[in-house]
């Protein structure tokens, strides 16, 4: 802000021109070499202080938004975790900057959550086995799966795809993995051993070392997303409320994610409850809602995703929603996501929920 020059002779003399004339005084003489000279009076003069503004960041996580301190050269890692009633509540989701969910085989339902920074999630999960849709998506981001193995077709289907696995299942305690049989389950009073299998998130950095596996990216490395401070649709229609019914052959699955104004995020409702992380009780929540309608197909049980062709879908943030249409340059480029007249779509700050459902899935929002 420009300050203003105050100068204090022009204004002395402006105001002094203003009143009435009056004859001066009669005064004694007085010789010129005695006169005072009045003093030189300058212009006083406000110092201008510049305005100090902190310097716009130059960085930003690809997956959530948030500004870094240097540029992201860390690797995704992808965790496994199971998403059926008798498995929750889930732990380090809240670290993920992605959590999607989707059929895998059958009726079975599962989320897979991604990481720019595993190493904030003291605990993962629970950890469930490897599925083709899961292989797909690590090819997509170029991510490093932890899991609890697999299938044979499975397995094979990593090995041909060239994913890079880790595979934590253990019956005991590792620097990667935890065995915890007493935890608490929101919907049965004892533990199920399928159901206590954990990831620890800084020891899988580790282990990926130890297997092999690079754990960094060239620098700029493109994931798709595009950011802005408040992502909600300023044309969107209300949604405090969006359920998406997956729907399989038969098989279906409510999830409702219900806008909390006061958090500013969607909250995780599912089997008629919202969700809570295990270890805070804090509330499940995402900023950025995306609905991926997919075109899905079997291979033998399990169930595989076209994201390269993509479809359909929709977007909510802020307690707004609007049509989008998604999908893939190729089988290794992330998803990319546009709004209906083909610009870029810009998500909100923050954290991410991605329902990857069937083209039939009913999507209802009110």
């Amino acid at each position: 802000m420009k300050r203003i020059l105050a100068i204090t002779l022009a204004l002395c003399l402006l105001l002094c021109g203003c009143g009435a004339k009056t004859e001066p005084a009669p005064t004694e003489a007085v010789p010129a070499t005695e006169a005072t000279a009045a003093p030189e009076t300058q212009p006083t003069v406000e110092e201008t202080v510049p305005e100090t503004t902190e310097p716009a960041p130059a960085y930003f996580n690809p997956l959530n938004g948030q500004p870094l301190d240097e540029p992201y050269t860390g690797r995704i890692f992808a965790v496994t975790i199971s998403n059926i009633h008798d498995a929750l509540p889930h732990y380090g989701t809240m670290e993920a900057d992605i959590l999607m969910e989707m059929f895998v085989n059958h009726s079975i339902i599962r989320d897979l959550a991604l990481y720019t920074d595993v190493t904030k999630a003291e605990a993962i999960g629970s950890v469930r086995s490897d599925r083709l849709m899961f292989n797909q998506i690590a090819k997509h981001y170029d991510a490093i799966i932890a899991d609890a193995a697999g299938s044979d077709q499975v397995l094979n289907d990593a090995r041909n795809k060239n994913v890079n696995r880790l595979m934590i299942d253990t019956s005991g305690t590792t620097d990667y993995s935890v065995r915890n049989t007493k935890r608490a389950f929101t919907f049965q009073p004892e533990s199920k051993f399928e159901h206590s299998l954990f990831a620890k998130g800084p020891g899988l950095v580790e282990y990926a070392k130890q297997k092999g596996f690079s754990v960094t990216q060239p620098e700029g490395k493109e994931y798709n997303l595009r950011f802005r401070e408040d992502g909600t649709p300023a044309d969107g229609e209300t949604a405090n409320k969006v359920t998406v019914s997956f729907t399989f052959r038969g098989s279906k699955k409510d999830t409702t994610m219900v806008y909390d104004a006061a958090l500013g995020k969607y909250v995780y409702n599912q089997y008629g409850k919202a969700m809570v992380v295990g270890d805070t009780q804090d509330p499940e929540c995402f900023t950025n809602v995306i609905v991926m309608l997919a075109d899905i197909t079997r291979d033998s049980i399990y169930h595989t995703a076209d994201f390269v062709n993509g479809g359909t879908g929709y977007y909510a943030c802020g307690g707004k929603i609007i049509p989008i249409f998604w999908g893939a340059d190729d089988e290794t480029s992330p998803f990319w996501f546009k709004t209906a007249d083909g610009a870029p779509l810009e998500l909100g700050v923050g954290n991410t929920y991605m329902a990857i459902a069937p083209q039939d899935s009913p999507v209802t929002f009110e």
